[in-house]
C-alpha cells in the first residue's frame, strides 16, 4: 500500500528560501524536516547558521533563531550524520583506523567506509598507512 506523500514545508529565512520535502531518509526536528545532503553541503549550512546566530542574522525573529539553534545542535550531535562527519573528521586529522572509527561513531564498518566515500566526493584526500587513515 503506497502512502500519499506530504506537501512540501517552505521556511522563509534572510539567507535564502528553504524548501524542504519529506522522502524516506530524512528526519523530524521539531516542526522542521531535515533531508539528508552532501557532506560539503552539510557542513556548508552548518557554518553558515553559525555565523548568522553569531552575528544577528535572524534579527527580532525569535522563531527563526530558536530553529537555526536546534539545527545546529541536531547537526552536531553524534546522533545525525553532520555530526559523525564531524566527529570522524578530527579522527582522520590524527589518524584512525576503521575499528576505532566504528566504536567512536556507533557505526558499522560499511557506514565508516560510506562516510570516507562522502569525505573523497568533498575533495579531500585520505591517506592510509599502518592500517590508519588520515586526511592529506
Amino acid at each position: 500500500m503506497l502512502l500519499p506523500r506530504p506537501r512540501p514545508i517552505h521556511y522563509d529565512c534572510p539567507l535564502t528560501d528553504v524548501q524542504i520535502s519529506r522522502a524516506r531518509n530524512e528526519r523530524a526536528l521539531g516542526d522542521l524536516t531535515v533531508q539528508s545532503t552532501s557532506y560539503l553541503q552539510t557542513q556548508t549550512i552548518l557554518r553558515a547558521l553559525e555565523f548568522a546566530t553569531s552575528k544577528g542574522g535572524f534579527g527580532t525573529n525569535a522563531h527563526q533563531k530558536k530553529t537555526a539553534l536546534a539545527l545546529i545542535k541536531d547537526m552536531k550531535s553524534n546522533e545525525s550524520v553532520s555530526g559523525r562527519h564531524q566527529q570522524l573528521s578530527a579522527m582522520l586529522r590524527k589518524g584512525a583506523s576503521i575499528a576505532e572509527m566504528m566504536k567512536a561513531a556507533s557505526a558499522s564498518r560499511r557506514t565508516i567506509f560510506r562516510y570516507l566515500n562522502h569525505f573523497e566526493d568533498a575533495g579531500l584526500d585520505i591517506s592510509i598507512a599502518d592500517g590508519k587513515y588520515k586526511l592529506k
